[in-house]
C-alpha cells in the first residue's frame, strides 16, 4: 500500500475519467470515477515537500447508504492502493442530485 504522504497531483492527473474503487473500514465500496485533481498552492503548509491538492469523485447516487464521512483505502488498475483516507460527501453541482460527488483532500 503506497505511503500518502507520497502521493501528488500529478499522480492522479493521468487518470482522470476513469475509475476508482473505494472501500471503508466498515464494508462499504463504491466505484466513482475521477473528475477532478485539483493543487491548491495557497493550501500548502510552509515546507510541504508536495503542493496541496483534492480529488473529486463521482457516481450515481441511487443505492448508496447515507454518511457524512468515512475512511476508505482507495484503489486503481493502474495504481497503487492507498489508504485509510478520509473522504467526505459534497454536494453536487446546480442539477446533480441523482450523482453522489466525493472529495479527498491532501495537505
Amino acid at each position: 500500500m503506497t505511503d500518502i504522504s507520497q502521493l501528488s497531483a500529478g499522480l492522479f492527473s493521468p487518470h482522470l475519467n476513469s475509475v476508482f474503487t473505494m472501500t471503508s473500514e466498515e464494508g462499504v465500496v463504491i466505484e466513482a470515477t475521477l473528475t477532478s485533481c485539483t493543487e491548491s498552492p495557497k493550501g500548502t503548509m510552509p515546507g510541504s515537500p508536495r503542493t496541496a491538492f483534492s480529488l473529486i469523485l463521482e457516481c450515481p447516487a441511487d443505492g448508496l447508504p447515507f454518511f457524512n464521512g468515512a475512511s476508505f483505502t482507495v484503489t486503481h488498475p493502474q495504481m497503487p492502493a492507498f489508504g485509510p483516507v478520509h473522504m467526505e460527501r459534497i454536494l453536487p453541482e446546480a442539477g446533480g442530485s441523482d450523482r453522489a460527488v466525493f472529495q479527498i483532500t491532501f495537505n
